[in-house]
């Protein structure tokens, strides 16, 4: 049974894509947040959606490239992703090959977080090494004390201006990662400062699948979301700043504080005729079309809940071999109980 049209998301997300290239004069630093080749999530609590729709989005642009964003400490603590079930450096290696097959467009690697002083981690050296033998180019960014409040220092050499400049020469630059936490903002927001040093106006938008906009906090496909994320502690919450009239829209807490540095960092960065200077709220930042094509909402409730389950069986699983928390699972357990709460609600 279906309860999605990705065809017509595949279309509306394009066009909104689209448009938003066109705002900005310069580049234009698309974050993808959630899983970019295959998105099995997206595809078990969205009945119908393709999980290969986003790279078939992506491959409408002819004008393109890849920064992929890996955080420091997550090589060298050996961060558990895909289920645990492979170490960490061989699943980036996995990820940045298939990403290569799929678009045969240009990628960079960069590396969030390096300690300023210089004195990166065997294990982390060890890791750069390896992926330039394979013939990627790597970049360097640099931890920077009291980020994102020091705006001063953070807007000087001895802060975006200490880490590498990645040349792109596409008019859309897609920032990825393994995962959450890999510094794709960061990333964007030094890009967009580099750039402006060199006369190049570029801007930055997010595209991020859940949750969902336009569909209650505690509906059961967002709360599926928070499921998914137990281990990091995401959570849904409304979007006090979007300023539509009888809309309530749902955000999370990492975007709501990823548009404070927006508004207090990135919009220093940038001319005052730039479009990011109309970002108002975290949901005016974003790129989101999912809650248009939902066709069957009875059917993508019933999906979630069943979703819910299975990370909570996954992260059982995970603190069975030690990869895991007693944490993870209650959150997870909790979610659970709200979204069988809320199944009949909307």
């Amino acid at each position: 049974m279906i309860g999605f049209d990705s065809n017509k998301y595949l279309e509306e997300e394009y066009k909104a894509i689209l448009d938003r290239i066109s705002k900005f004069d310069g580049k234009l630093y698309l974050e993808i947040g959630g899983q970019l080749l295959f998105d099995r999530h997206a595809s078990s609590v969205l009945p119908g959606f393709d999980p290969t729709v986003k790279v078939k989005i992506l491959k409408k642009f002819d004008n393109i490239e890849f920064l992929f964003c890996v955080n420091n400490y997550d090589i060298f603590n050996n961060r558990p992703i895909d289920n645990g079930q492979i170490d960490y450096i061989q699943s980036i290696i996995d990820k940045l090959d298939k990403l290569k097959t799929t678009f045969n467009k240009p990628i960079h690697v960069v590396i969030n977080l390096l300690p300023t002083d210089g004195d990166i981690d065997p294990t982390v050296l060890k890791f750069i090494n390896e992926i330039q033998s394979l013939g990627y180019l790597v970049f360097k960014r640099y931890a920077i004390d009291n980020y994102p409040n020091d705006v001063g220092k953070i807007l000087s050499g001895n802060g975006f201006g200490r880490d590498d400049y990645i040349t792109t020469t596409s008019k859309l630059v897609i920032v990825t990662g393994p995962a959450s936490n890999s510094g794709k903002l960061s990333t964007c927001l030094g890009q967009i400062y580099l750039d402006k040093l060199k006369g190049i106006e570029s801007g930055y938008a997010k595209y991020e699948l859940f949750p969902i906009w336009n569909l209650p906090v505690n509906h059961p496909v967002n709360l599926a979301y928070e499921a998914a994320t137990a281990d990091i502690g995401d959570f849904n919450e409304v979007d006090k700043l979007y300023d539509v009239p009888d809309i309530d829209a749902t955000n999370y807490n990492r975007d709501v504080e990823a548009f404070k540095i927006i508004d207090g960092l990135g919009k220093k960065i940038v001319s005052d005729n730039s479009y990011l200077k109309t970002y108002t709220s975290p949901t005016s930042m974003g790129i989101n079309m999912a809650g248009f094509c939902i066709i069957n909402d009875r059917i993508c409730r019933v999906a979630a809940i069943k979703e819910i389950k299975s990370r909570i069986k996954m992260y059982k699983q995970l603190l069975s071999i030690g990869k895991g928390y007693d944490l993870w699972v209650r959150r997870a357990q909790d979610v659970l109980i709200k979204a069988q709460k809320s199944e009949f609600q909307f």
